[in-house]
């Protein structure tokens, strides 16, 4: 029996990268069985061009309603959350999956049950007006990037397991991905590696999309903003539709 395969994606602005990205997994040799996108209280025009695309498989759209500073563990949660996949993948709006990422990864869990969650190898970095306007093969590859520990494919009992992102981390970009990372080290859970993906940088200051989508590091420290209080997981309000 082929096991499910679910996509999530999140995301605060930015909105044509994001998009963009959807249409790149649908792409993939592994057509995922679902896409989720959470849109984490960015502008609400990002589902208007989520309808506009192509679908090859059905896309389910999420949007936090309450303005919680980089709400990045939430929104991870709430993609989980709204998931039915056997296996699951956790990708940031700017971190493209190359092509044969989702069917490689999968072979490499199904053939190794101790593996809990898959990594690529590293990530080729491009700009982000490539990515708008050129097809793969025209991109300019301008570096190298390490592996992302944060993106990556997940078995479903594994996230299960470790009770979902901690969303006491909210507001503080650095440690929310490091403290997953040490959660999973400590919870003894293994990693494979296969294939690449693709990170896109802005303009000429190399600056990460993801870091002005989310919020700089500055403001997600304000500590007189909304920070997540320690109440479980989805400790926040979102409206959800299947597109």
């Amino acid at each position: 029996m082929n096991k499910k395969l679910s996509v999530c994606i999140t995301a605060f602005n930015n909105h044509e990268v994001t998009a963009k990205h959807v249409e790149h997994s649908m792409l993939s040799t592994r057509v995922p069985d679902e896409i989720i996108v959470v849109n984490d209280h960015g502008t609400p025009d990002l589902k208007d061009m989520l309808k506009k695309l192509d679908k090859k498989c059905p896309i389910h759209y999420a949007y936090i309603t309450d303005d919680i500073l980089w709400n990045y563990t939430g929104a991870r949660n709430c993609a989980f959350w709204i998931s039915t996949g056997d296996y699951i993948t956790i990708e940031d709006n700017d971190q493209i999956p190359h092509p044969t990422f989702y069917e490689k990864a999968i072979d490499l869990l199904e053939e190794k049950s101790d593996i809990g969650r898959v990594c690529a190898f590293e990530r080729d970095k491009i700009w982000k007006k490539d990515f708008l306007n050129k097809p793969r093969e025209e991109w300019e590859i301008v570096g190298k990037r390490t592996y992302h520990r944060d993106t990556q494919m997940l078995r479903r009992e594994t996230y299960i397991k470790l009770k979902g992102c901690d969303e006491r981390f909210a507001g503080a970009y650095a440690w929310a991905c490091t403290d997953w990372r040490r959660r999973l080290d400590r919870a003894g859970i293994d990693f494979g590696q296969v294939g690449m993906f693709t990170a896109i940088i802005d303009g000429d200051t190399e600056d990460l999309i993801r870091r002005k989508s989310y919020r700089n590091y500055q403001f997600a420290r304000e500590k007189d903003g909304h920070i997540q209080g320690p109440k479980g997981v989805l400790n926040f309000n979102f409206e959800y539709e299947k597109l």
